[in-house]
């Protein structure tokens, strides 16, 4: 019983020393003390009223390479190698194209050996017949076998050109510098023409892919920069590298393409990008950082005259990137808008600051 009676008087004296405690924070008159907080000014922007969409980043070289001879594939690339343009990333067993190499090599040399007799066989049957010694019809004979070996030796050139290039096609390269991403085939398999083995994509050169309404491409230039926020809240400007100039006829929608940068975004991340729905117009706007939120409305405090802060409700009218434009029509541009120190200000309580 004893100790239950101390530790109410314990709790009633802790909270007479805290009243006591706010009270002394408390000015003449019951008014809290002025805060000390960080402002800037009200300013006026060229603005435009703008709905968010989702984009995802992209490759521009997102290649499924194919085999271009048949064979088994006896080494590929680990995935998450990086090679550059012309690395061998997958190898298929050259031994038959190497055999076929040889026979087609082995055929041409034949023919050609074959031509010098030819040669000499059309130079002595045209003085034989200059001579009248043999006939028109046998020269002809002659030449024309002459002839078909010469075209046979450029069938034969092809087709050695043919089984080089497939003995150097066994050796799969990558035709731009990027990332395997993916092993489509394994070691071992016995891989046909034209089927895919490996996935390589350039993490060198993105874009951002996004869907737009096509009522809004009126007020996409390509030399634009949009707002995009990632996923983290980094919010960057780009460009607009296109406007796909075919519409969706289901969604009424347009693809539409911005220039970004490998080392701001990664390939896949998703993307959420402001697009405008209107021309721009002259707006007073106020940085996003002088939002406060409280409860489920949002709120930014202007400084008055007296030195009191004046709290808005702000109903956001436009954003665009780190500015937003509420409906607040009292905000005037010039205004002093608090930045930090807002999160515990009451209406009308005094604040002071550093000179701007």
């Amino acid at each position: 019983m004893r100790k239950n009676l101390l530790k109410a008087f314990g709790l009633v004296g802790a909270l007479l020393s805290a009243g006591t405690s706010v009270l002394a924070q408390m000015g003449p008159g019951g008014q809290m003390p002025p805060a000390r907080v960080e402002v800037v000014k009200a300013v006026e922007r060229m603005m435009a009223p703008t709905m968010e969409v989702t984009g995802t980043v992209i490759s521009l070289n997102d290649s499924r390479i194919s085999s271009e001879v048949e064979g088994v594939l006896s080494w590929i690339s680990e995935v998450g190698t990086h090679v550059n343009k012309g690395d061998v990333i997958a190898v298929i067993d050259d031994r038959l194209l190497a055999v076929n190499y040889r026979r087609a090599e082995a055929s041409l040399k034949r023919l050609e050996a074959d031509l010098p007799r030819r040669e000499a066989a059309v130079k002595r049957f045209e003085g034989l017949a200059a001579n009248d010694v043999a006939s028109r019809a046998r020269l002809e004979e002659v030449v024309s076998d002459r002839d078909m070996l010469v075209q046979d030796i450029a069938d034969a050139k092809a087709r050695l050109d043919q089984a080089r290039g497939d003995l150097e096609r066994t050796k799969i390269r990558a035709r731009f510098e990027g990332n395997v991403v993916a092993r489509l085939s394994s070691v071992g398999e016995y891989i046909t023409v034209g089927e895919e083995v490996i996935r390589l994509v350039d993490t060198g050169a993105i874009e951002i892919s996004l869907p737009a309404p096509i009522a809004v491409t009126p007020y996409l230039n390509s030399a634009e920069e949009l707002p995009v926020q990632t996923s983290e809240g980094t919010v960057h400007r780009l460009k607009v590298r296109t406007v796909v100039p075919v519409g969706d006829s289901v969604s009424r929608q347009v693809e539409v393409r911005l220039q970004a940068s490998p080392d701001s975004f990664m390939i896949g991340a998703p993307v959420t990008v402001s697009l405008p729905t209107s021309a721009p117009s002259v707006r007073v706007a106020v940085p996003r950082d002088t939002l406060v939120r409280k409860g489920s409305k949002m709120y930014v405090f202007r400084v008055n005259a007296d030195g009191s802060a004046d709290q808005l409700v702000a109903d956001i009218a436009v954003m665009d990137g780190l500015w937003v434009s509420i409906a607040d029509q009292s905000l005037r541009a010039g205004d002093t808008i608090i930045l930090r120190g807002g999160e515990r200000l009451q209406p009308g309580q005094k604040v002071v600051f550093d000179a701007q």
